[in-house]
C-alpha cells in the first residue's frame, strides 16, 4: 500500500491558487463533519443524499468517521479559519460486494463549489483505491447535478445508462484517473 491511508495528509491548491489540505477523516471529526453537513444548502444535501435529509444522527456521524480505510475511505478538504480547522469538502468511497469496485460520493460546501475541490478529492481517493486493489469507481448522480457530472466527465468517467428516475450511473477505472 502507498502509505497508511488513516494518516493521509497532503497540501493542495484550489483552482484559484488558495491553499487547502486534504486529509483522512478521523474518529475525532464528528463535530467537524456535523458542522460541514449543517453548512450545506438544501440543494447540496439533496444532490448528495438523493433526497431530503434534515440532519446526521449520532449513528451517522460514527459510521462516517470511524472507517476502516480499506472498504470505506473518507477524505476531507480543509482550511484553517481563525485558528480552527473547517471541512469545506468531503469525498469518500465505499466498496460493495465486489471488492474491486467502489462507489464514490462528494459533498462540497456551496461557497467552495466550482473551485476544483471535488476533482482534488477524486484524485486522492484514486491513489488510495489503486493501492487497495480497487480497479473501478462508480457513482450515481442526479441528472440535475451538473457540477458533479462535470467533475466526473473531466475525470474520465463514462455514462453507463440513464435511469428513469433521473439518475445517471457513471463509472471509470481508477488507473485512468491516475494517468491524467
Amino acid at each position: 500500500m502507498l502509505c497508511d491511508a488513516r494518516k493521509y495528509f497532503v497540501d493542495a491548491k484550489m483552482l484559484d491558487g488558495a491553499a487547502i489540505w486534504i486529509r483522512a477523516i478521523r474518529p475525532d471529526d464528528q463535530e467537524r463533519l456535523h458542522e460541514h453537513f449543517r453548512g450545506l444548502s438544501e440543494q447540496s444535501v439533496y444532490f448528495r443524499f438523493m433526497g431530503a435529509k434534515r440532519d446526521l444522527s449520532p449513528h451517522d456521524l460514527k459510521r462516517l468517521t470511524e472507517i476502516d480505510f480499506k472498504n470505506h475511505v473518507g477524505l476531507a478538504a480543509t482550511v484553517t479559519e481563525q485558528g480552527r480547522e473547517r471541512f469545506i469538502g468531503i469525498g469518500r468511497y465505499i466498496c460493495g460486494a465486489d471488492p474491486h469496485r467502489a462507489e464514490v460520493a462528494f459533498a462540497i460546501l456551496d461557497e467552495f463549489q466550482g473551485r476544483g475541490i471535488g476533482t482534488l478529492l477524486l484524485e486522492h481517493l484514486s491513489l488510495i483505491a489503486d493501492a487497495n486493489g480497487i480497479a473501478e469507481f462508480e457513482a450515481d448522480v442526479l441528472g440535475d447535478n451538473r457540477q458533479m457530472l462535470e467533475v466526473f466527465a473531466h475525470s474520465g468517467f463514462e455514462s453507463r445508462r440513464c435511469l428513469d428516475s433521473g439518475v445517471v450511473h457513471l463509472y471509470s477505472s481508477t488507473s485512468k484517473m491516475l494517468k491524467r
